[in-house]
């Protein structure tokens, strides 16, 4: 049975998808960094420096899909390899970014006593090919590893194809719409408090849609 609470013998595998195409250069992706640092260093409070309370994956996507952290614990990870979001990939091919996810999160199940697993994915505009990244989001959702089921919660502000990013998210209360990109900085780091205050996936998932 998956885990009440995120503790560090029930720890919580959360992977954020994180578009840098070329509409995210400047402030974006300026706002995306402080946000990755301000979220692990968060991450990092509520474990305390003991064990770690999270497994961490990072994936961006332009044109193509590129892995930067693969669940790494949030006291070891490497902060300045997920803070080099710079806008300058491209266009926006979410659906290698999600079959990434699918592959990783298969690999790494992780343990019947683990946090259920969620998926963070945000993006500032539309997808190069919907139908392909909503079927990769399809796999994602048809999962089932040790740890459970992973959500999807989708996340975002500019011009997001708020019709494709309502479908991917698990239910529709998972999309947020930001305001503006500088909402992220708030947004991201609020996932570490809300797991540590929080009862269940179902509770987090609760919290979630309330920020």
């Amino acid at each position: 049975m998956p885990a009440e609470r995120v503790t560090s013998k029930s720890p919580w595998h959360v992977v954020f998808i994180i578009d840098d195409s070329g509409s995210m250069s400047g402030q974006p992706s300026s706002d995306v960094n402080q946000a990755m640092e301000t979220m692990i260093e968060e991450m990092r409070l509520l474990s305390q420096g003991k064990k770690p309370y999270f497994k961490v994956s990072v994936i961006s996507f332009g044109s193509d899909s590129k892995i930067l952290a693969k669940v790494e614990p949030e006291t070891q990870i490497n902060l300045d390899a997920v803070m080099q979001f710079a806008g300058n990939s491209g266009s926006t091919n979410a659906a290698a970014a999600l079959s990434d996810a699918c592959q990783l999160l298969s690999s790494n199940g992780g343990a019947a006593n683990d946090f259920e697993p969620f998926v963070f994915f945000l993006s500032d505009g539309a997808p190069d090919n919907e139908a392909l990244a909503l079927e990769a989001g399809r796999r994602i959702k048809a999962l089932s590893v040790a740890a459970g089921t992973p959500r999807i919660v989708t996340i975002g502000f500019g011009q997001p194809n708020d019709q494709f990013m309502t479908a991917l998210a698990t239910t529709p209360e998972l999309y947020k719409r930001l305001q503006v990109s500088s909402d992220i900085r708030a947004f991201l780091p609020a996932i570490g408090t809300v797991a540590g205050t929080n009862t269940g996936a179902d509770g987090v998932a609760q919290a979630i849609m309330q920020l």
